[in-house]
């Protein structure tokens, strides 16, 4: 691996506060070969937990469960930068249903991963339930995403050695808040779904181990669900129950979704369609009459 051995003039006036303001000017390419010393400086302002200043208090505006303000995120692969969502700026108020939108590749799971603190943003805020993630350390993190947030993808991600019921009360147990847990059980009977709590995953259907997946992130009882793709590998059948869960949670608790998709059926459910493109926001929807899963599917 060669890396450019000399920082050129521009180059030069670079440090680790500025760094991504030279890369920003720099539109005209998604990908862009730089020397070890702009190298080094984007490693150090994007790995770790950011120095407190004075945006380390930001608040959420009122209303808002999310706000990202102006984030990119950029992955280095040797002395390459690629450029994967370039000055991303959203609010998601609190109870939306929220589908993010676009092909793949397009940057909206990059997205997905900022807000739920799956990854860090190379630069910008991302401030979501009053906590401005890119000032917390890994631990910190790890402790936000427990409290705050549930998760349901789309390879169901169950553990394989232990039984339905077991797998839902994974999600329980993170949720330390007394008054947010939930009758695992009742659970099960409500979704019709109570004869598949002492199966294990490998004796489950696909459309099975996602309803488990679901349970497992409403027992947490979490402020936030994201969905990662969560009907890809169903079908039509399967994908209507999936989406009716989500929607009946929105609608009855209030639980705000923000659920990343390339099927277009599915922004006919939410409230706001985010559009993502080439690593940029390039508009939003609003929804004014979402229709229920069983319209459209």
């Amino acid at each position: 691996m060669f890396f450019k051995k000399n920082k050129n003039p521009e180059e030069s006036k670079v440090n680790v506060n500025n760094v991504f303001e030279y890369l920003e000017s720099k539109k005209e390419k998604q990908q862009k070969d730089v020397s070890q010393w702009i190298v080094r400086k984007l490693k150090k302002a994007s790995n770790k937990k950011r120095k407190k200043d004075e945006n380390f208090k930001l608040k959420n505006e009122p209303g808002n469960i999310v706000d990202v303000v102006n984030v990119s995120k950029y992955y280095l692969t040797g002395n390459t930068i690629t450029k994967v969502l370039e000055s991303a700026n959203l609010e998601i108020k609190r109870g939306e249903f929220i589908v993010i939108f676009g092909k793949s590749g397009s940057g909206k799971s990059t997205l997905l991963n900022l807000i739920s603190g799956l990854d860090r943003p190379s630069n910008g805020q991302v401030i979501v339930n009053d906590t401005n993630l890119p000032y917390l350390s890994d631990n910190q993190l790890t402790q936000f995403r427990r409290k705050n947030v549930s998760f349901i993808f789309q390879n169901y991600n169950l553990l394989q050695n232990l039984t339905g019921y077991d797998n839902v009360e994974t999600g329980a147990y993170l949720q330390k808040d007394k008054t947010k847990k939930q009758d695992i059980e009742q659970m099960f009977k409500e979704y019709e779904i109570e004869d598949i709590m002492d199966k294990y995953p490998s004796q489950m259907s696909g459309g099975q181990q996602q309803r488990v997946s679901i349970l497992r992130a409403l027992s947490k009882n979490a402020d936030i669900i994201f969905a990662d793709e969560p009907t890809g590998a169903l079908d039509e059948a399967t994908s209507r129950i999936v989406l009716t869960s989500l929607f009946n949670i929105n609608k009855q608790n209030g639980t705000t979704i923000i659920m990343v998709s390339h099927d277009p059926d599915i922004k006919k459910i939410a409230h706001r369609i985010v559009y993502v493109k080439e690593g940029k926001i390039t508009g939003t929807e609003v929804n004014s009459n979402p229709k229920h899963p069983s319209e459209v599917y």
